[in-house]
């Protein structure tokens, strides 16, 4: 069985990671493998396309868990993360 800490440690440093990368980036990706898979269709390279194709729903993926696990910490979230504090301090 794995040890609680070290899973938790993994998980820790996986976050941190990912907090490192703006989502920004996520979408980017996601776009570029939309145009690479196009342009790989274009040019006659079927399989290829379908490959890079796959990637997108998984780059949005990995931004979608990002946000839910960790709430924003980026500009423009100021105002939810005043909801979440008002709504803890009218729950104690």
């Amino acid at each position: 069985m794995h040890d609680s800490g070290k899973m938790e440690q993994r998980m820790d440093t996986v976050m941190r990671t990912m907090e490192a990368v703006p989502t920004q980036i996520y979408w980017a990706l996601a776009m570029g493998s939309i145009l690479l898979s196009a342009l790989f269709h274009a040019v006659g390279r079927r399989n290829t396309a379908l490959f890079v194709g796959q990637w997108p729903p998984t780059f949005l993926a990995l931004a979608l868990l990002y946000k839910l696990l960790r709430p924003s910490q980026e500009a423009g979230s100021e105002g939810l993360r005043d909801a979440m504090q008002e709504v803890r301090a009218t729950a104690t």
